[in-house]
């Protein structure tokens, strides 16, 4: 069968007799076959409707429907993060010989569950390690902390697009689309559309739809957006320019390191420590806690395979999450989490210190800066100077102006007579 026999509609051919027997059509006249209905005349009300209805139609539809998942998986989501604090408690508590320390808890508020989940994906950790290494290559303007980068992935803002524009500029090909904040996203869908199933598993959690895409994004769980900002990395670090600089910097010296983040700290049980040392977005420790469960078999002689999983967290965050947490794997009953402590009392603890100190003077400087801006305003607003008198609005008519010619005459004459006034009634 040929392309056009696909393409063209199959004929219909009637198994009654032709139309031009008188016969056949006084029988399909008495057996009451139905006649052909004209079509509707096309109006106001039955009128298919029109592009940008549509999509606004399907945006709020789209809205409505997220709102009943969201109310829908609340009682869900409560119940996966109780699972999920027990099952860091037992990693932490029990399940074999070594000894856990346990060094962060779960959140009591709701409302710090999202920024606690991020802190729980190893992506996070690796996104900001990314922007350390290469931060003079990837030409991002804006300075933000650790915990600003959190806020914005779990509520988007401008300082969201200002990471992912410079990130997406130098991606090829380059996209017919100016790249701005009202644009970033749908650029962002149609980068990742040839590049996903290499740099990520699954499916592509959001693709370019007219302009939907935008809202879709601003719907998502924070941790996919985390995983879609993990991919954009791993793609922008395949590029030739990143990929040039690893080459020299190696080749000069540098040690592998720098660009593989090698653990701390670790045991053989699968446990392990990870610092990261940005002045710059900020310090911290993580921890990777590795568990291996053998599966029961269902039948008799088969083959046990064990399952293994990953819990990761970060424990410190700022300089007094570091003294306490150096503080308890110092004082812990496991030697190799006290050796650890002992390496960040000694090693890590003062230079920790020394960036917090530097960071509250000058928070201190800022402060006094602005008290002194304040006192200043303040002063110059009740202090003696010139009267604060009755203006009256302006007007450009010849009356007025006329008037307000007579009286600075009226006034001139008088201040030159008033010396003799004075002297004439004295």
């Amino acid at each position: 069968m040929s392309r056009e026999d696909l393409s063209s509609p199959p004929t219909l051919q009637a198994d009654g007799p032709k139309p031009g027997n008188d016969t056949a059509s006084e029988q399909n006249e008495d057996s009451g076959t139905p006649t052909p209905v004209p079509a509707p005349t096309m109006n106001r009300r039955n009128r298919p409707s029109r592009a940008c209805t549509i999509r606004a139609a399907a945006r709020l539809q789209a809205a409505q429907q997220h709102s009943a998942m969201e109310r829908k998986q609340k009682p869900k989501m409560e119940q996966q993060h109780h699972h999920h604090y027990q099952q860091v408690k037992e990693q932490c508590s029990g399940g074999s010989s070594t000894i856990v320390t346990p060094l962060v808890g779960m959140p009591s508020e709701p409302a710090q569950w999202p920024r606690w989940n991020l802190r729980s994906t190893w992506e996070l950790a690796s996104i900001l390690n990314f922007l350390h290494v290469f931060r003079r290559l990837l030409n991002i303007q804006v300075e933000f902390s650790a915990e600003e980068f959190e806020t914005a992935l779990i509520a988007p803002n401008d300082t969201l697009g200002d990471i992912h524009m410079p990130l997406l500029k130098a991606i090829p090909p380059v996209t017919r689309m100016a790249l701005t904040r009202d644009t970033w996203i749908t650029v962002l869908c149609r980068k990742l559309r040839g590049w996903w199933h290499w740099v990520a598993d699954g499916e592509l959690p959001i693709v370019a739809s007219r302009g939907v895409e935008i809202e879709v994004y601003k719907t998502l769980d924070p941790r996919v957006r985390v995983v879609i900002l993990k991919a954009l990395c791993d793609i922008r670090v395949e590029q030739e320019d990143i990929r040039n600089y690893i080459d020299n910097s190696l080749k000069h010296g540098i040690q592998l390191s720098l660009f593989r983040k090698e653990c701390i700290g670790g045991d053989s049980q699968g446990i392990s420590y990870w610092y990261e040392d940005d002045p710059i977005n900020g310090y911290r420790l993580y921890r990777e806690i590795r568990k291996v469960e053998a599966k029961k078999a269902k039948a008799k002689g088969s083959q046990i395979l064990p399952s293994t999983t990953y819990h990761w967290e970060t424990v410190a965050t700022n300089y007094e999450e570091f003294q306490d947490v150096s503080e308890k794997l110092f004082t812990s009953k496991n030697r190799t989490e006290a050796s650890l402590g002992k390496k960040l009392k000694d090693d890590m603890l003062p230079e920790i210190e020394k960036v917090h100190k530097r960071k509250e003077r000058l928070l201190k400087k800022q402060h006094r800066q602005a008290l002194l801006l304040n006192n200043l305003l303040v002063m110059d607003g009740l202090a003696a100077g010139r009267s604060l008198r009755d203006r009256k609005p302006v007007t450009y008519t010849f009356d007025d102006y006329d008037r307000s010619i007579n009286e600075a005459i009226k006034i001139t004459k008088y201040n030159i007579l008033m010396p003799f006034g004075y002297f004439f009634f004295s």
